[in-house]
């Protein structure tokens, strides 16, 4: 019997009472960002921290057996592993007040699970002294993932009982159960406890966690079947249909979501006996038909992830779709290698890939996670070659990818482009300092001379009270900011009392806004104008002609109470 399967050589306190430390340890985490002391502030810490206090216990808890002290050692190297590559995550985060960590953080937990779900049956498995085994690695598998999924829903359990019981004795005006139940203090270390039982309880049941297995894989041996089908139907439809449609609805993540499945159910199904025969011969060639021509697949997903690579340049996104990409067709082809070889007999060349593929999987969710793997950097330094080639203009070019999904890579090359384009295109460094400002303190990043600067047309018959006033106006308006691509001031007389009006035409993304400044008396009124012609009020079909307008000064009046601006053959008219 595994140690995974029986935990009688271990002394149950030694379980309950690493529970309870990964429950204190969390506890103490979480105050530090509820009460902002160290390492709270020092994101490179509490990343470090928070991947140490999660995988270290759950790795103990089920894999400690009948050789603990080599389960430790492991453990331990693969802890120290865990440390310096949440340190290093961390500090893409800083500056803290500057980054918004969520995509970091899910992406580190994502691929922090994977690793440790894959290292903890290797090290299970190391720990015995034998040679490697695929049938082990499975039974490994599959009873570590139903022994903590069973563990993880004793817990819910737990903490909803007690949920129950607070609100029972909150309903006759006893607070008490309440108000302790929903004390952090509490509930952290009762439900790592809860989890730390849960755990123990289901190693004991090997038996029953091995007849679980059992029971989705008669399940999944239908949907294989359909599987097969869909993915053989879908290559023959392909010659007629092209791929172009395919890429207009993308195509390429449904390929991969297809591979994705295809792989688990084959590898739900055809378990730990390469031998096996879960189906007749005919269907069992069938299966290996689906499964031969996954490598086609492959095919398919790298030629349109090519093309997008070549059309947009590196991103996160895309960087995770080729290691998908990549991880997906080792498989597949190392399966058509198998058939090719053994036809029948395939299922000796499955145990074989997987085997080694597991470790490639562990290696890999552990350097993406490292600077020698940075999607965020090779994001970054691929966006920034296509704008230093001119493939995109710097009015066209993502700032709002970079501030908000590139972490550190990413604010360290809007900082180094702000130095670049402050003297040339200073409306390009307000739009980069407006994705920084300090929205709760209303405080903007760009001083008023960087805003003034951007502003063409102004000169030193510009009043100074109406400069203020348009400062204020453009420093309002936030996200008008962060889609700004230039700002223009002209006169028109639209009223026809011989004084001009002040007109600033705010190019966006999409259209151009105008907004008149009239002088009346000791103060300055400011209306927008609004398109006579069209839906809005900057004709956003027609920016190219406004904009050439603009540039050659082709902008006049049409005779009213108020006469209508004209940019171009078309009108703005005051409200």
């Amino acid at each position: 019997m595994s140690s995974t399967g029986n935990s009688s050589t271990i002394p149950s306190k030694a379980l309950i009472l690493i529970a309870l430390l990964q429950g204190l340890a969390l506890f103490i985490l979480h105050q530090s960002i509820e009460f902002k002391f160290w390492p709270n502030n020092e994101p490179q810490w509490l990343f470090a921290f928070y991947a140490l206090a999660v995988a270290a216990p759950i790795m103990l808890l089920l894999g400690l057996g009948d050789k603990p002290g080599k389960i430790i050692q492991w453990t331990a190297i693969y802890s120290a592993i865990l440390f310096g590559l949440g340190f290093y995550i961390g500090h893409q985060a800083i500056p803290l007040e500057h980054i918004r960590y969520g995509g970091l953080l899910a992406g580190f937990v994502t691929t922090l699970c994977v690793a440790t779900f894959k290292a903890l049956m290797y090290t299970q498995h190391f720990a015995t002294g034998d040679v490697l085994s695929y049938s082990r690695l499975f039974r490994l598998s599959w009873r570590n993932f139903l022994t903590l999924g069973l563990a993880l829903l004793f817990t819910l359990c737990t903490w909803g009982v007690l949920m129950l019981w607070a609100g029972l004795f909150k309903a006759i005006k006893v607070d008490f159960f309440y108000d302790l139940f929903n004390e952090r203090w509490f509930y952290y270390p009762a439900l790592a406890l809860a989890n730390g039982f849960g755990v123990l309880i289901f190693r004991s049941q090997a038996g029953v966690i091995d007849t679980i297995t059992r029971i989705q894989q008669a399940l999944m041996k239908f949907l294989l079947v359909i599987l097969s089908l869909i993915s053989v139907s879908f290559l023959l439809t392909l010659p007629f249909t092209g791929l172009a449609p395919l890429w207009e609805t993308g195509g390429s993540t449904l390929i991969l979501w297809m591979q994705a499945l295809m792989l688990f159910f084959i590898n739900a199904v055809y378990q730990d006996d390469p031998e096996s025969q879960p189906y007749h011969l005919w269907l069992h060639r069938l299966i290996y038909l689906g499964v031969a021509l996954l490598p086609i697949y492959s095919a398919i997903s790298f030629y349109g992830l090519s093309l997008r690579v070549d059309q947009y340049g590196w991103s996160l996104a895309r960087c995770w779709a080729f290691l998908l990409w990549g991880v997906f067709a080792a498989f597949s082809f190392g399966y058509l290698w198998g058939i090719l070889r053994l036809r029948d007999r395939w299922l000796h060349q499955l145990s074989w890939v997987n085997v080694r593929m597991g470790l490639l999987v562990l290696g890999l969710m552990l350097l993406v996670n490292s600077p020698m793997l940075d999607f965020r950097k090779i994001s970054v330094a691929s966006q920034m070659e296509r704008l230093e080639s001119g493939e995109v203009s710097l009015s066209e070019f993502d700032y709002r990818y970079f501030r908000y999904d590139l972490a550190r890579p990413g604010y360290d090359a809007l900082q180094e482009l702000k130095q670049r384009v402050k003297k040339e295109h200073p409306e390009i460094l307000v739009r980069i300092n407006s994705y920084f400002d300090d929205d709760r303190r209303n405080k903007p990043s760009s001083t008023k001379a960087e805003v003034l600067a951007a502003i063409v047309g102004i000169d030193e018959s510009t009043p100074t009270e109406l400069l203020d006033i348009i400062h204020n106006g453009i420093t309002s308006s936030r996200w008008k900011m962060r889609r700004n691509q230039g700002y223009q001031l002209f006169t028109e007389d639209l009223n026809g009392d011989g004084e001009p009006e002040y007109i600033l035409a705010d190019i966006q993304e999409y259209g151009v806004d105008f907004t008149m400044y009239n002088r009346l008396d000791d103060r300055w009124e400011v209306k927008e104008l609004q398109a006579v012609q069209g839906g809005g009020g900057h004709f956003s079909g027609q920016k190219d002609k406004l904009l050439t307008a603009l540039k050659k000064g082709e902008h006049g009046t049409e005779d009213k109470e108020w006469r209508d601006l004209t940019v171009g053959g078309y009108r703005f008219r005051v409200p």
